[in-house]
């Protein structure tokens, strides 16, 4: 979004060596990406015949592992050609300038409504485990096309707001030049504005939720004693005392701790990108200076770069949290390498039939 009251003496860009550090950046975080998230794709697939799985955590983690792919792969080739590298004037044309705003605010969406999601399945996997049961993996799924469907919608002003507009520099001893610029269109201002602000307002209220649902499984397992009182059908309350084991609870605790550190990476990663975004709209155009816009551009590849970690980081803190899932990642790099039969699942604890106190509901199949 350039100046419109001052015209800069020349366009404002980056300097060939921050154009070749952030290139290489951008170029390494690209790879251990897109590399790590096709893994646990992988793995998640190769797991996903057995029976002892938990089709919907499996569900949630390939359509968020899909998600990072499709925003680094998407994301920082075309950020690196149009913005960094051939900014004046915008390479790609007007579709190309509205359908690269309109994946990211997607892709955006998707990444937010994802983890709000995955929160909630493990909360109900917690606190109410006895519905596990009742949903079927075709539910799941069918939660996931609309989460999706949803991001698509959201993304839609982004197809009305954004365009080309031609600003005029000086170049050459005063000789004006008009470059083209992809920047949101005057007369649709107000509804960028809201779009914007929509973005950030959905990014805290999913973390904000998200939060909550992290602290009530970390407080119903570690406050309920050696039996975990749950909700079961017509209103009845289960003891979870002979049903869960401690390799159980130890799990449950798991995936609550993987679910901390994903929504802990997303705050800190995507803050500082969330906070540049709002300089868009804090000033209207025609009040940005020359050192507004230099601060804004100077900026754009420092968040950018926190924005696609947080993609890079969510295989590692699935290693990092499940020993099973990190020994079942380590086979699909290494084929060759023999891995436990108990590690054949990530988060798999496998429990014989017990009967469960205040119920008649037996169970056999694993925990997630």
């Amino acid at each position: 979004m350039p100046p419109v009251t001052e015209a800069p003496k020349a366009p404002i860009k980056l300097s060939t060596y921050a154009k070749t550090v952030i290139s290489l950046v951008y170029t390494l975080l690209l790879i251990a990406g897109i590399l790590g998230n096709t893994l646990v794709i992988r793995v998640l697939r190769g797991i996903r015949g057995g029976r002892s799985v938990q089709a919907s955590l499996s569900h949630h983690m390939c359509s968020l592992a899909s998600c990072d792919i499709l925003q680094l792969a998407l994301g920082i080739p075309a950020e690196l050609y149009c913005s960094i590298w051939n900014p004046f004037p915008w390479p790609l044309g007007t579709t190309g300038c509205r359908g690269f705003y309109y994946l990211w605010e997607v892709l955006c969406y998707a990444a937010i409504l994802n983890v709000l999601s995955l929160s909630c399945d493990r909360h109900r996997a917690t606190c109410q485990p006895m519905s596990l049961h009742l949903q079927k993996s075709s539910g799941v799924r069918l939660r996931l096309c609309l989460l999706w469907l949803a991001s698509l919608l959201a993304g839609l002003p982004m197809l009305f707001t954004m365009g080309l507009e031609v600003i005029h520099v000086e170049v050459i001893e005063g000789q004006p030049q008009e470059l083209w610029v992809c920047t949101p269109l005057s007369p649709w201002r107000d509804l960028f504005t809201i779009s914007v602000w929509a973005s950030f307002l959905t990014y805290l209220g999913a973390l904000f939720i998200v939060g909550i649902t992290c602290w009530k499984m970390r407080r119903a397992l570690e406050g309920s004693g050696q039996f975990l009182a749950a909700p079961g059908p017509g209103g009845s309350t289960q003891l979870l005392g002979r049903f869960c084991s401690e390799q159980t609870m130890a799990v449950r605790k798991q995936n609550a701790r993987m679910l901390g550190y994903i929504v802990g990476t997303l705050a800190v990663c995507w803050l500082p990108f969330q906070a540049r975004r709002l300089m868009t709209v804090l000033r209207s155009k025609n009040e940005w200076t020359e050192t507004y816009y230099r601060l804004y551009i100077t900026l754009q590849p420092i968040t950018n770069c926190f924005y696609y970690l947080s993609s890079c980081l969510t295989p590692l803190l699935y290693n990092l949290t499940s020993r099973n899932f990190r020994q079942a990642f380590f086979n699909s790099i290494t084929p060759c390498a023999k891995m436990p039969s108990t590690a054949s699942v990530p988060w798999d604890i496998q429990i014989t039939h017990q009967t469960i106190r205040s119920s008649s509901v037996v169970r056999s199949t694993s925990d997630v």
